[in-house]
């Protein structure tokens, strides 16, 4: 026989049915909780964890097969064992289908509810662990992949090239070599010293007295002094 610990939650409608094989698979070892129906049932499975889930077919309210159901779409790694009043090949067809790890046909004797509740709680710790192994896996390879890719990124900005980062396809952010912003950041000190420069000689050429007289001039000429002034120059370019 497998090894038999495990918490159970045995459904079924019938008071003299649940408590008898809670008994029995208390004797086996195993930890067991109580529902009457399948509403009940989905309460206690939602705030407690079981290994496996043994459950009447026919019960009021939400039936076996309504449960299991249920439990395949909403806990898909949860063993279902369905228990049947009398042998259905119907019922044991659906009850496949939906997923259920096996289907007995009652009074089942106690070595063999014992052994199946075994199965399932195994079968649930075997999926669980399966499930950890992978989700493990995926965050490592997914960290390795991203440290990979960053490494990459950096050692291009290293080299001299410019990797621009986007959010939404926008452009957000420019990730570039220290000698590059080194590089820039002189060339707009460069470019902004020339302006200065340029700006100071200008300001430096209008403090000259002609340069004074000309302006006084110009704003003092009247309109038609004005107009002269610009006919004259344009027959000097023309």
């Amino acid at each position: 026989m497998l090894a038999c610990s495990g918490r159970l939650l045995i459904v079924d409608d019938e008071p003299s049915v649940l408590r008898s094989y809670a008994r029995l698979l208390i004797k086996a070892g195993f930890e067991v909780d109580e529902a009457s129906d399948g509403v009940e049932a989905l309460r206690r499975i939602e705030n407690y964890r079981f290994d496996a889930v043994l459950s009447d077919v026919s019960m009021p309210a939400m039936d076996g097969l309504a449960l299991l159901r249920r439990l395949h779409e909403s806990s898909p790694e949860l063993p279902v064992i369905l228990m049947l009043d009398a042998p259905d090949n119907r019922a044991a067809i659906k009850a496949t289908e939906f997923g259920a790890v096996q289907s007995l046909v009652k009074p089942i004797a106690a070595k063999l509810l014992a052994e199946a509740a075994a199965y399932a709680v195994h079968l649930a710790r075997s999926r669980r662990s399966e499930r950890h192994e992978t989700s493990s896996i995926t965050a490592t390879i997914t960290a390795t992949q991203a440290k990979n890719e960053f490494g990459r990124i950096f050692e291009k900005a290293i080299q001299g090239d410019t990797v621009v980062i986007t959010r939404h396809d926008a452009p957000k952010a420019v990730l570039m070599s220290i000698d590059q912003f080194h590089s820039l950041s002189q060339a707009n000190r460069a470019r902004l010293d020339t302006l200065t420069g340029e700006f100071d000689a200008l300001l430096a050429r209008m403090q000259k007295p002609a340069a004074r007289a000309g302006m006084k001039s110009a704003f003092d000429a009247s309109p038609r002094r004005l107009g002269k002034a610009a006919v004259t120059a344009a027959r000097k370019r023309g």
